[in-house]
C-alpha cells in the first residue's frame, strides 16, 4: 500500500485540484490512502470532503511537524509527500511503485515540479513557470549526491520507503527546508535517493504577492542555513552566487521588458534578501 501524507498549513485553498487528480490516477483506490494533516485554523471544505480521505487536526508548527505527526498513522511500506497546489500526473502513483520494484536500492525518490496552465491568475502561472526554469529538472533518471541541491527532489513531488523515512524525521526547525535537510541526511547514512524525470506533478503558486515573495524570502534564508548545517564550502559558494544569480535575470533574454522578468527579478531579490538573513541566522537543533 501507499500512504500520501498532504500537509495543509497554507494554501488549503487549491487542495481541490490536488484530491482530484491524485483519485484520477490509474491505481486502485483500495491500494493507497490519503492523510490530510490541518493546522486547527485551516477549514477543509465540503467539496474537498467528498474523496475518500483521512482528515486530521492539530496544532503543528510547521510542515514537518505535520509530516512527523502523519507519519506515524500511516500504513503504507512507500509514504509519498505533496502540497496543496500539486496537481499530480495521472501515472504518478503506479510510476512511483514501477520506480521503487525496480531499483530496490533507492529509499527515496522524487520528480520534476512543472509549470500549471490550468489554474491560477497570470501571475500564479508565470511563477510556476520560472520556478521550473530555475531549478533545470533533468529529463533522465539522476543519483542524489551529497549538496547536489537544487532541481531533483522536493517535498511537492516525493515518496520514501517508510523504513528508511521512519529512522530518521524531517527536522521541525525548518519551514521549507525540511526536504532538502532530509534528502542530505539520507544520503550521509548512505540511503540511496533518486529523480525519476516520469513522476511529474504541476504545482499552483501561491495567491498572493506577499505569500509568494514570503516564501522565496524563507527558501533563501533556509538555502544558507542548510548549507551552514552540512558544509562550509557550500555556504559560501552560495552567498556569493545569490546576488549574481539576481542580476543575471534582468541579463537573459530576451532583453526587453516584460512582465515575467519583472517578476524573476523581485523573486530573486526577495530570496537574497533571505540569504543575508540566513547568513547571520544561527542553526538550532534538533532531534526526532
Amino acid at each position: 500500500m501507499l500512504s500520501l501524507i498532504i500537509p495543509c498549513q497554507e494554501d488549503a485553498i487549491l487542495l481541490f485540484p490536488t484530491l482530484a487528480s491524485i483519485f484520477s490516477n490509474d491505481f486502485a483506490p483500495q491500494d493507497f490512502e490519503v492523510l490530510l494533516i490541518c493546522s486547527g485554523n485551516v477549514p477543509i471544505s465540503e467539496k474537498n470532503l467528498q474523496f475518500p480521505v483521512q482528515v486530521y487536526s492539530g496544532v503543528f508548527r510547521g510542515q514537518a511537524q505535520a509530516l512527523n505527526w502523519g507519519l506515524e498513522r500511516t500504513r503504507g511500506d512507500v509514504v509519498c509527500t505533496t502540497k496543496p497546489g500539486c496537481v499530480v500526473a495521472s501515472n504518478w502513483l503506479s510510476e512511483i511503485t514501477r520506480f521503487l520494484q525496480h531499483n530496490p536500492d533507492v529509499d527515496c525518490v522524487g520528480g520534476p515540479v512543472l509549470p500549471c496552465w490550468e489554474y491560477g491568475t497570470k501571475i500564479q502561472k508565470l511563477a510556476s513557470q520560472i520556478f521550473s526554469e530555475e531549478q533545470g529538472f533533468s529529463d533522465s533518471v539522476t543519483i542524489l549526491k551529497p549538496s547536489a541541491y537544487q532541481g531533483l527532489v522536493h517535498a511537492t513531488n516525493s515518496a520514501f520507503r517508510k523504513e528508511a523515512l521512519n529512522s530518521m524525521k524531517f527536522d521541525e526547525s525548518f519551514r521549507y527546508g525540511y526536504d532538502f535537510d532530509i534528502y542530505w541526511k539520507m544520503v550521509q547514512k548512505g540511503h540511496g535517493i533518486a529523480y525519476n524525470p516520469e513522476m511529474k506533478v504541476r504545482y499552483i503558486f501561491p495567491l498572493s504577492m506577499r505569500d509568494l515573495l514570503r516564501r522565496y524570502y524563507c527558501w533563501g534564508k533556509e538555502n544558507i542555513v542548510l548549507r551552514k548545517k552540512y558544509s562550509d564550502q557550500e555556504k559560501l559558494k552560495t552567498f556569493l552566487y545569490v546576488p549574481y544569480a539576481t542580476y543575471r535575470s534582468l541579463l537573459q533574454p530576451p532583453l526587453r521588458f516584460s512582465r515575467k522578468k519583472m517578476l524573476r527579478f523581485v523573486q530573486n531579490v526577495a530570496f537574497d534578501m533571505g540569504g543575508v538573513r540566513g547568513m547571520v541566522t544561527r542553526l538550532k537543533p534538533y532531534s526526532a
